[in-house]
């Protein structure tokens, strides 16, 4: 009999790892999904005839690995031999599927990114441009006052820098970091920015300056004026015809074919142990219905601060602190008129707005 490996939640990671498996042949996946439908934060929620994803999933990988694993799903639809896709800043050619026809539909396209940010009542594009759009939004008198506060950033620098607020002022002045930076990231991470690491800020914000946005924009202007250069290249990224969801749909239906299981609406509760070995999952249906199954591994996707809690026999106190984690509310809109969903992403930046999603 094959190993069993419970694998908790059928999210992106729990299914990669589930299909991996199968296509190993030497041990049982079995999955626990807690809810009715995989693809966790990257599922495809359907409601009247639409279709909203959870999130702006965007495919790319400088992983050749990970980008034909995807493709091997997924082949990708475009009418070139080769497409070239980007995000944050990385380039990479890729060969593509030609049409790739399927009765099902299952394909993935090459869309054009378009994210804003929705602030002070106006779309600023994001990430932040120099550009004239920008610098109509921000008005006269706050382009002064980030002049000025980047001037005196760079001429007087906060020496001791040790948060994530002491970096950011440095590298942008205070007037902006007040109006892009300083709610936005406290409303995302649930932190203050006096209170998060310089080096998080140092990992995350690589290469973004003032100095770097101008040097890009003059850049842009360039290759605007290049007719040789194909603009529309500059912003793609790959995309499932049908939302993320329908990947990870197929990637489910490839583990049930191949012998796996997923088992929805089952919530694990607890990762039994002994001797630092598993040795058995227990869960809880909808009733509150509980069971133990013997497992031979365990893979997590659930939050550690989950996963520490269920622990049985616990874990050492030093174990389970600090381990906060974030939630996340999505709303949907539906409206009868197509044209006002324009957006491939739509991000608030003041503390007290919303955040509204819609996948174009």
């Amino acid at each position: 009999m094959k190993p069993v490996v419970a694998i908790i939640g059928a999210g992106p990671a729990g299914l990669t790892a589930a299909l991996e498996l199968i296509r190993d042949g030497r041990m049982m996946p079995i999955v626990f999904e807690a809810s009715d439908q995989v693809g966790g934060i990257s599922r495809t929620v359907e409601y009247k005839g639409n279709r909203m994803d959870i999130g702006g999933h965007r495919f790319f990988s400088k992983s050749d690995w990970v980008m034909n694993w995807w493709r091997e799903i997924l082949p990708i639809a475009a009418g070139d031999d080769t497409v070239e896709v980007a995000y944050q800043g990385q380039r990479r050619k890729i060969a593509t599927d030609g049409t790739a026809a399927s009765e099902r539909g299952l394909t993935m396209l090459v869309r054009r990114r378009l994210s804003r940010i929705y602030f002070l009542r106006k779309y600023f594009d994001y990430p932040i441009k120099l550009n004239g759009t920008t610098l109509a939004n921000l008005g006269p008198l706050r382009l002064l006052r980030i002049g000025f506060s980047y001037t005196w950033a760079m001429l007087f620098p906060r020496r001791n820098v040790r948060s994530l607020e002491d970096f950011l002022v440095n590298r942008f002045g205070g007037e902006l970091y007040r109006t892009f930076f300083m709610d936005y990231t406290e409303k995302v991470w649930g932190v203050p920015c006096s209170q998060i690491s310089a080096e998080w800020g140092a990992q995350r914000i690589k290469g973004l300056s003032v100095i770097e946005a101008i040097k890009h924009a003059l850049r842009q202007g360039k290759t605007a004026k290049d007719q040789t250069t194909s603009t529309s290249l500059i912003e793609s990224f790959l995309y499932p015809r049908l939302g993320p969801g329908q990947l990870w749909q197929e990637v489910a239906r490839r583990v049930v074919a191949g012998g796996g299981d997923i088992r929805f609406a089952r919530q694990v509760v607890g990762v039994r142990h002994a001797a630092g070995t598993v040795t058995a999952v227990l869960t809880t249906d909808a009733l509150g219905q509980q069971e133990e199954m013997a497992a031979d591994f365990v893979i997590s996707t659930m939050s550690v601060k989950d996963l520490v809690a269920g622990l049985l026999a616990p874990a050492p106190p030093a174990v389970g602190r600090r381990q906060d984690s974030r939630g996340t509310t999505v709303s949907g809109l539906h409206h009868r008129r197509p044209a006002a969903v324009a957006h491939a992403r739509q991000s608030a930046g003041e503390k007290r707005s919303c955040q509204p999603h819609a996948a174009g």
